[in-house]
């Protein structure tokens, strides 16, 4: 008879088992895994007041298309299969699609306003971001009429706005995340 009962709530067990197992499959490790993923995807050594924002994918949209980006400058997102070469741009020689690519390659994009910047400040600009000019962990400087933040650090999902240029600031952000970004990362 004892034999009978342990049987009986195995069947239970059998039954029970498997339902909490199904559960923590498709309930709890999932978001395990989405925490694990932005907590790796977080640099140790960042400047104070970056944000971070949820990859809003990363899908290649064709050429000359339009995407909603929830941030503005986007730092993730469907953009354009195409990327510009790491340089200086004007506002009218890109799109955000285009940036967007730049960013899951690794570079930095930093916007700037030129009139609310001195001609030393431009020039340090200038300086650091042609000194990385690669595929993957290049820098690309692009203007913008932002009245509030003469300076927007973007990398693939982090922005940093400043009111002011800091020189150690931008330098670590740099640091921090170029060359990281998710389509190839070299650093």
């Amino acid at each position: 008879m004892k034999r009978m009962k342990i049987a009986g709530q195995g069947l239970i067990c059998d039954r029970v088992g498997p339902f909490f197992i199904t559960v923590l499959l498709v309930v709890i490790f999932p978001f395990a895994s989405v925490f694990a993923q932005m907590q790796q995807s977080v640099p140790p050594d960042v400047p104070e007041g970056v944000e971070f924002f949820e990859n809003e994918g990363h899908d290649h949209i064709p050429e000359n298309s339009m995407s909603f980006y929830k941030t503005d400058p986007p730092t993730s997102g469907p953009h354009s299969v195409t990327w510009l070469p790491p340089s200086i741009y004007e506002a009218h020689e890109t799109t955000r699609e285009l940036l967007v690519h730049n960013l899951e390659h690794g570079n930095i994009v930093i916007y700037f306003n030129r009139a609310m910047l001195s001609d030393s400040e431009m020039k340090w600009l200038s300086e650091l971001t042609n000194q990385h000019l690669g595929q993957w962990d290049g820098m690309l400087m692009v203007a913008r009429d932002d009245k509030e933040h003469p300076l927007i650090l973007t990398a693939w999902r982090a922005m940093l706005r400043m009111k002011a240029m800091d020189q150690k600031k931008v330098l670590k952000f740099v640091e921090a995340f170029r060359g990281r970004g998710p389509e190839n990362p070299v650093r």
